[in-house]
Parts: C-alpha cells; structure tokens; sequence
C-alpha cells in the first residue's frame, strides 16, 4: 500500500525513541478476550452426575504479556487476561456437560463434601501457553498464533484418580489493514491479536468437553457409579 514506505536511515532513530517509550510507560489496558462456547456442546446430553470444578488458582488468574515491537507499527505491549476467559469458558462447559456443576476452591480441604454429595471432580491446571504476534507485510495482515495445553483430570470424590490427560491446541487469528484508518489505528493501538487467544480457549475447552463425554474409563466409572 502507497502509504507504507519503508524504513530510512533517520526512522532508526525514532524506533528507539519508540522502543525507550515503551518499556518506560505503563502496560496497556489488558486485551479484550471474547471466547465463545462452540455450539455443538449446547446439544450434549449431560453426563447424570454432580461434579466439583476445580480451576487451579495459578490458571483462574494467570495474565500473559506479550512485548511487540515493528518498524512501521512502534512498540506495543499486549496484555491477555488468559485464566479469567479459559477458567470461565470452563466453569460454562462444566454446566452443559454435567447435569450438576458446583465450583470449589480448594482440593485439600474437602469441607465442600458436607455440603454438597458430589459423584466426582474435575481438576484442570495450566500445563503451557505460548503466543506468537507478527506482521505479513506482503499484504499487511497481522497474525497471530496460541499454543495452549491444559492438564486435566477426574477424580472420585475421595480424590482417587480415573483419568488424566494434556490437551493442547493452537488457535490463530488474523487482522488485515484495507485503509488509512486502520493503519493509524494499528500505530496507535496495535493490531488485533484477540482472536487467535479465543480460537485457542474455544478449541481446548471443546477438547476438554469431547473427552470428559467420551472417556471410557470416566464413563465406566458413571455406570458402576449409579448401578
């Protein structure tokens, strides 16, 4: 595009401008996450059992910032609010998947069993996320790549284990600039890198509701369970 020219000698000196600006200001408002539950989950038949959901603290509120920095587009600092999206995608599946889903805090005190007869529980944990940000410049597209595993496993109510698995996707996602706005809308805001994050939480929690509903062992355990 005529409005992209490419960098000169005297640009390298406000890149570094650029580049001192921004590690010296503060992180932008975090990235706005707007996953979504796949549909097909809405026509689960729900397993007949009550399940604790355990999200472990450490996934509920990890935050990850990714550093960017491009010659044309300066220095941004993308801040993904990850665990708050995924744990609630989570929590949502666990209600389609289950016919009762109850939210518990903790593994190590099971206070919650005097208040609630549970028939089993599911953990799930961070196992790794890796995000990666860059520019097409070819036709001015910016993509974006997630590489997101979760550990995951179900456990009687004593907390004997039935199954554990590590479910891992990738979710990509692309923004493409078509005119002059969009191009100053990337230089002062920074490209749209959101969807490939909520590609990657969409997949992982509809792997994870795939095989909590087709598990032989989760479901042999409900057979002999309810026999």
């Amino acid at each position: 595009m005529h409005f992209l020219k490419p960098i000169s000698c005297r640009w390298y000196v406000l890149l570094s401008f650029l580049i001192l600006a921004g590690c010296l200001s503060g992180k932008r408002p975090p990235v706005s996450l707007y996953p979504e539950l796949d549909k097909r989950l809405y026509q689960t038949t729900p397993l007949p059992i009550t399940v604790g959901i355990y999200v472990e603290p450490d996934l509920r509120t990890y935050v990850q910032t990714e550093h960017f920095i491009h010659y044309n587009i300066g220095v941004h600092n993308f801040v993904f609010p990850i665990g708050e999206s995924l744990s609630s995608k989570i929590d949502e599946m666990s209600k389609t998947v289950f016919s009762k889903a109850v939210l518990i805090d903790s593994m190590q005190d099971q206070t919650y069993l005097s208040r609630e007869p549970l028939d089993g529980i599911l953990a799930v944990g961070l196992k790794n996320s890796e995000i990666e940000l860059y520019i097409e410049e070819s036709i001015w597209r910016a993509i974006g790549r997630h590489k997101l595993s979760i550990m995951a496993s179900f456990s009687d109510p004593k907390l004997n284990k039935i199954w554990e698995s590590e479910i891992s996707v990738e979710g990509k996602g692309f923004d493409f600039i078509s005119s002059r706005v969009q191009y100053e809308w990337w230089v002062t805001s920074g490209p749209n890198f959101a969807p490939a994050v909520n590609d990657a939480i969409e997949k992982v929690v509809y792997e994870l509701a795939q095989k909590l509903t087709t598990t032989k062992e989760i479901l042999d355990y409900i057979q002999n369970n309810k026999r």
